[in-house]
């Protein structure tokens, strides 16, 4: 049902936009030529709106989106989505500027100047489709790479300004809206409703938690050389909504850290008295964890997250975690052994000094059950497992794995790997629970 609502809301709107489009612009069509043209761009400029409205769903951690599908999930179809985006935007024009050129008998360039003369929105309209191209060619990944968290984090800042340009440009110059009173009243309801929710749960929502709850930096604690826990209290904890599993994206209030927010996973299970949240080192934002002081207020921007207790249906349950992956993983151990149910968790580092989390691990085995196999690939002289988490090692700890609830979580090809191994012995997809926060 969490799924269900989205994407039937998603499709009634696009079938009606359709037929809104058919009952006017589509008329066109029969004409042939130029206006069918015309009606082609009109449809696509209309496409490319909603769309772009889709969009800024799809990554405005809208919780009744989110709660079916996973932040993560949607991070990645709004990467695709962005290309579609970005295909209609470029078709809309060149169909535009080709048909007008033709029913005025001008040559192309002549069209396009008489536009940019006329209409002062359409140039608007390209400006902000300029920027939509730069957004979406800057994400790609050898080019992210390239780019500092805050240089991207501005740029994508951009986006906004993008989307008012072409909110006017359709309002005041779209061919099916003007003059048409109900389709009009209809996109304007569709552009108020993406805005509110993008206003309601990325900005409004963070700040009545913080107002709520008074979340703060308690104390920072190590747990290896390059992971450090940040222990977060605040007013009434036990009423914060968060599951083991889950994720936050934190705001630290701080000089140096204010700027920016990060996705963290919680590491230890909802205990209504802390939240806590063990970073790696691995950026610069991560390197300053540790130079964060006690009573740093914490904006708090979730939970998010659908790799919760919620999807287990089976008494067994496998954890496969990879390095820094240990984290909502570590928290799903404590409440499913507390639950009763049989735990085995496969945790692969390359030293034991990497091992995040190992006392505690050890305490999870002797009072509640937890069946813990470390799996170190470059420590010579460790007595247990050596190598790699990989389909022979799985199958040979966890003979019964295709009767397990399997949650993982680790670096991308280490995870890509393993659930292809789980598949050849036999998990069925639906069992096996996995995100990636590359946010």
């Amino acid at each position: 049902m969490r799924k269900a609502f989205p994407i039937a809301l998603y499709l009634a709107n696009l079938a009606a936009i359709i037929a809104l489009w058919a009952r006017h612009s589509g008329a066109l069509l029969g004409a042939g030529g130029a206006a069918a043209l015309l009606a082609g761009a009109r449809l696509a400029g209309l496409l490319a709106g909603y769309t772009l409205l889709t969009q800024i769903i799809l990554i405005g951690r809208v919780l009744w989106v989110e709660r079916g599908f996973g932040l993560d999930r949607l991070s990645r179809v709004h990467h695709w989505n962005g290309f579609a985006l970005l295909t209609l935007a470029l078709v809309h024009p060149v169909l535009t500027n080709a048909a007008h050129a033709a029913l005025n008998g001008l040559a192309i360039f002549d069209q396009v100047l008489f536009f940019f003369r006329t209409y002062p929105t359409v140039l608007l309209a390209e400006i902000g489709l300029i920027l939509f191209i730069l957004i979406i060619l800057l994400s790609l990944g050898f080019l992210r790479r390239r780019l500092t968290y805050e240089q991207w984090y501005a740029l994508h800042i951009t986006a906004y300004a993008a989307l008012a340009l072409a909110f006017f440009h359709q309002i005041l110059v779209g061919g099916d809206l003007i003059g048409q009173g109900a389709f009009r009243t209809y996109w304007l309801i569709l552009w108020a409703f993406a805005v509110a929710n993008v206003i309601l749960f990325r900005f409004a929502r963070p700040l009545y938690q913080y107002a709520r709850f008074r979340t703060r930096v308690e104390r920072i604690v190590p747990e290896t050389l390059d992971v450090h826990s940040v222990y977060i209290t605040g007013h009434r904890l036990e009423r914060f909504p968060i599951e083991a599993g889950q994720f936050l994206i934190v705001r630290f209030l701080q000089r140096g850290f204010w700027c920016e927010a990060h996705p963290f996973s919680l590491s230890c299970a909802p205990n209504g008295q802390y939240l806590r949240l063990s970073i790696k080192a691995v950026g610069d934002f991560t390197r300053k964890v540790r130079s964060l002081q006690p009573g740093t207020p914490v904006i708090i921007d979730g939970p998010h997250g659908a790799m919760t207790p919620r999807l287990c249906r089976r008494d067994r349950v496998l954890l496969i975690a990879g390095g820094i992956g240990i984290t909502p993983l570590r928290s799903l151990a404590e409440h499913f052994t507390r639950q009763g149910k049989r735990v085995t968790l496969l945790y692969g580092n390359r030293t034991l000094d990497a091992i995040a989390f190992y006392g505690e691990l050890d305490a999870l085995a002797r009072e509640h059950g937890l069946i813990v196999h470390h799996v170190l690939s470059e420590e010579p002289h460790w007595a247990g497992e050596k190598g790699f988490i990989d389909r022979e090692r799985i199958a040979r700890l966890v003979p019964d794995v295709a009767s397990c609830d399997v949650y993982l979580c680790g670096p991308p090809p280490m995870m890509a790997l393993v659930r292809r191994a789980l598949r050849e012995l036999g998990v069925p997809r639906a069992r096996v629970h996995w995100e990636r926060f590359a946010l």
